[in-house]
């Protein structure tokens, strides 16, 4: 029996060829080419083709183009919204691209910056020493969020030791107007000297609390 050899088949050209800059990085000759793409009208596919990169990569580099505040639209949204955005031409493409989005944690930052600049961050030290001494002699309970805030800020400061002195200070002058005699015997002693004194305590036991108002009836 004679076999007669057959010729291998001829090769045929990869349907899934890889993208020719598939894996390198995006310069700006990268995203002049994507624009004129989106100007001509091409599909995400063909515009994909025309970069040399792969469809799926494209999508993110066109929310790269947007605005920061429009960078969460997907995909699908991103080329009509571009090309909205550059309905004239001029749009100023390199300048969003020279746009970084902020990070989660820039954005926690700013908000509590802003937060601050409202509230107890905007008093001065003798107005924070005022807020914090009529807080820590109140004897109803208070919202535990502005006691905190105003603990928080006091030992940012360092001033809670301040406030110790102050606290001893009020009880002795009230201390003064109902005994005023006793400030001239000879076994007397001004409050603030005395390290267990009721107020001292009072004012150490707000801040060791973080700033919380001590519980009031059954829990």
């Amino acid at each position: 029996m004679t076999i007669t050899p057959t010729e291998p088949p001829h090769p045929t050209p990869l349907q899934d060829a890889e993208p020719p800059r598939r894996g390198k990085p995006w310069n700006e000759d990268d995203f002049l080419e994507l624009m004129r793409a989106c100007r001509g009208g091409s599909t995400l596919a063909e515009i994909a083709r025309r970069v040399g990169r792969s469809e799926s990569s494209i999508g993110p580099q066109l929310r790269r183009l947007l605005p920061t505040e429009e960078r969460h639209l997907p995909v699908e949204l991103a080329l009509p919204r571009l090309r909205q955005l550059d309905r004239d031409g001029d749009y100023d493409w390199l300048s969003a691209l020279a746009q970084r989005s902020k990070s989660p944690w820039e954005i926690e930052r700013e908000a509590l910056a802003e937060r601050d600049a409202r509230g107890i961050g905007t008093f001065n030290d003798e107005e924070l020493l005022t807020v914090a001494l009529a807080l820590a002699s109140c004897s109803l309970p208070l919202q535990t969020t502005v006691t905190q805030r105003c603990a928080q800020e006091l030992d940012r400061r360092r001033l809670t030791d301040e406030l110790h002195r102050r606290a001893a200070r009020l009880t002795q002058a009230a201390a003064e107007r109902l005994f005023g005699r006793d400030r001239y015997r000879d076994d007397y002693q001004p409050y603030w000297q005395v390290e267990e004194h009721p107020s001292i305590v009072d004012a150490q036991g707000w801040l060791a609390r973080g700033g919380q108002s001590p519980q009031y009836g059954g829990e």
